[in-house]
């Protein structure tokens, strides 16, 4: 058991809690392909047609990843300040309906997750603990709002909702990406430069012009002074149509630094799937107390 418990060094209940839900951490830090665009250079610039903020948005939407049934294989490694981690994931998921992890390292399975719109479940089978409780709750603990649909989108590369009037999205270019934001990025550095403060926070989607996929996104917030840097990277395509984000990579800057990078291995859809959950009766609930 105590190498067990050495190989899982990263599986105490909390720590797997904290993984799991850095994933949805990050996704509230921004709000949220396949046609073909020449670009050209013009003196090693790269040109590229300016399009309004509607237009972008219309783009995002139009191809984002759809899937009824997704199966998929990934490492992660995170690193939080001076500690890190890393581990393989098992992931299954029925849109708009439930998410299932199993958490392995070396082959041995410590943890297994069950997410629904209505629920969380995590066992951690290295402790015999479990815990259960809902988005509401885990709102509480990390003092924002999360939900079944800021996850889902996280894992297969699709916006969220980045801001509900398109008045308020900036468009523009930027090293030959078109980008979609909330300040202008001339102004956002002369405000950082000046150590001003900005009453909301700035973010910024940069999206590849052949496919209008999201290369990556930046959050600021100055009051706190917390930043968040996605980073997609090695799209494949899948179901022969559509582009799929290999590797996705976040940081974190905050009262803690992180570092997470998932890189995906295989991504199988609309196969038949199961999401087997059991507690077993000898295990201990455990609750996780709110952030103060």
């Amino acid at each position: 058991m105590n190498k067990l418990v050495q190989t899982f060094g990263f599986i105490e209940t909390k720590q797997i809690f904290r993984a799991v839900f850095a994933l949805l951490f990050v996704s509230l830090l921004f709000s949220s392909c396949n046609t073909r665009k020449k670009i050209t250079l013009n003196n090693g610039r790269c040109i590229i047609d300016f399009k309004n903020a509607r237009t972008l948005t219309s783009h995002l939407k139009e191809k984002e990843f759809k899937f009824d049934r997704l199966n998929a294989k990934l490492s992660a490694e995170a690193e939080v300040d001076s500690t890190s981690a890393s581990f393989t994931v098992t992931l299954r998921i029925k849109k708009d309906s439930v998410i299932w992890m199993s958490i392995s390292k070396l082959g041995i399975e410590g943890a297994r997750v069950l997410i629904t719109k209505d629920s969380v479940k995590l066992l951690n089978r290295i402790k015999n603990t479990f815990f259960v409780g809902d988005f509401a709750y885990i709102s509480k603990i990390v003092n924002t709002d999360l939900d079944f649909e800021l996850l889902q989108s996280l894992l297969v590369g699709n916006s969220v909702e980045f801001y509900d009037e398109d008045e308020k999205i900036k468009p523009g270019i930027d090293n030959c990406q078109y980008t979609l934001g909330t300040i202008r990025k001339k102004r956002l550095r002369k405000v950082m430069e000046k150590g001003k403060e900005l009453k909301e926070p700035a973010q910024s989607i940069y999206m590849i012009p052949e496919t209008f996929k999201i290369a990556r996104i930046l959050f600021y917030e100055f009051g706190p002074d917390r930043s968040f840097d996605a980073r997609y990277s090695e799209y494949e395509l899948k179901d022969s149509t559509q582009l799929f984000p290999m590797k996705m990579n976040y940081t974190i800057k905050a009262q803690k630094n992180v570092k997470i990078d998932l890189a995906y291995s295989k991504v199988v859809l609309n196969e038949e799937q199961t999401f087997p959950f059991k507690i077993p009766e000898n295990y201990e609930a455990i609750s996780i107390k709110e952030k103060k």
